[in-house]
């Protein structure tokens, strides 16, 4: 599923903790990384022996390209890949958009951002970015906040065709990290009509009974389905839990008392993120979990069917 990766950076430490997963990905999918760095004027003073020269800006330019260029080479000679296809590319333009016009031209399949562990998206990843590229890019999304192991990841589930669109990149990474899966619902209290079932009731007491435990059990029903589907697909044994309540309060809860690393969530396609888990909920996940987040998005056609 993830033939080619696309990794933005800005020559920063924190931006390089997205190349550990994009890497292991690439590996393991025998596919392409393509890092990707965006110039701006860095450059406007130069030491001379007399002092200080000032750049123009196309002098500017050619120093910050030549800086970036030997930067991708020392990193590419570090890593020393194998298995995989490793390029390189420097564009200027608006971040946001370069990097969506870069994983819309080149066909990629994932791209993997970092932004700051505790206090939101730092530098030229600074929310606006982030969400710029969360809202148009043609693949998904991962988030990276911080150096460390998947090893525990959480899929959200709201019963829709759109969610279970993580179910697959959620357990490619799984599999990839041999990390062990957690699949999560989290219902909105609801009552079944007291008027339709007292009727039931009336004209058939076990079929009222029946109806009243299904409605109450649909939940887990419906988890225990997407289990017998997926398990085939993930090397761990596939776990699933129901909450109620809150969505957001429910799934940032699950993340932090689980010690959750990655929490993988489905999007709305075209309209920016989606109301209930795929909305502001998705938002605040996005923002406040301590870990890492898969953000997936559904391609165009999509949309039509749910």
């Amino acid at each position: 599923m993830f033939q080619k990766i696309l990794v933005p950076l800005d020559g920063s430490l924190l931006a390089e903790q997205a190349l550990e997963p994009a890497l292991r990905l690439a590996e393991s999918a025998n596919g392409e990384l393509l890092l990707l760095s965006i110039p701006y004027l860095k450059y406007m003073f130069v030491s001379e022996p007399a002092g200080y020269g000032l750049l123009w800006p196309n002098q500017s330019r050619a120093h910050t390209h030549n800086e970036l260029a030997a930067y991708l080479q020392t990193l590419q000679t570090r890593h020393a890949p194998t298995g995989f296809t490793w390029t390189t590319q420097i564009e200027r333009g608006d971040e946001a958009s370069v990097i969506v016009d870069t994983a819309v031209s080149q066909d990629v399949d994932l791209i993997v951002m970092s932004t700051h562990g505790r206090s939101g998206f730092s530098h030229w990843y600074l929310g606006s970015v982030t969400e710029k590229v969360l809202q148009s890019a043609p693949c998904p999304v991962l988030i990276i906040r911080e150096a460390r192991p998947f090893r525990h990841i959480l899929i959200t589930l709201d019963g829709s065709k759109l969610s279970e669109r993580a179910l697959a990149p959620g357990l490619e990474l799984a599999n990839c990290f041999d990390a062990a899966v957690t699949l999560l619902r989290v219902e909105e209290p609801e009552e079944m009509d007291p008027a339709y079932l007292h009727e039931l009731n009336e004209y058939d007491p076990a079929m009222a009974a029946q109806a009243h435990d299904t409605f109450c059990c649909r939940t887990e029903l419906y988890l225990t389905d997407i289990v017998q589907r997926y398990q085939p697909l993930c090397h761990q044994p596939l776990r699933h839990m129901v909450m109620s309540g809150s969505p957001a309060h429910e799934i940032l809860g699950t993340i932090e008392n689980t010690d959750v690393d990655l929490v993988v969530m489905a999007t709305h396609g075209r309209t920016g993120l989606r109301r209930w888990v795929f909305g502001s909920v998705t938002d605040k996940v996005m923002r406040r979990a301590q870990g890492a987040v898969l953000i997936v998005r559904p391609p165009s056609a999509a949309l039509k069917e749910d």
